[in-house]
C-alpha cells in the first residue's frame, strides 16, 4: 500500500483531474493532499461510505478538493 500522501491523492483522482494536479508545483500538490486527508477524516457523510467502499470515498473527497482549488 502506498504511504506517500501525494501519490495516494493522485491515485484517487480521475485521469483528467490527476493531469491538472500533476502540473502544479510539488508544494501545491502536498497542500491539496493534506486537505484531502483532512476532508476524508472530517466529512461525516464519507465515513460510512469509506467503510463500505474506500476507493469511492477517496475519489469523491479528492475530486471535491480539486474542484474547490480550481
Amino acid at each position: 500500500m502506498e504511504t506517500d500522501t501525494v501519490t495516494r491523492f493522485l491515485h484517487a483522482l480521475s485521469p483528467a483531474s490527476r493531469e491538472d494536479v500533476q502540473q502544479l508545483p510539488r508544494e501545491e500538490q502536498e497542500k491539496l493532499a493534506a486537505t484531502w486527508e483532512d476532508y476524508l477524516r472530517d466529512d461525516t457523510d464519507l465515513l460510512s461510505l469509506s467503510e463500505l467502499d474506500p476507493p469511492t470515498a477517496e475519489n469523491r473527497a479528492a475530486e471535491h478538493v480539486v474542484r474547490e482549488y480550481f
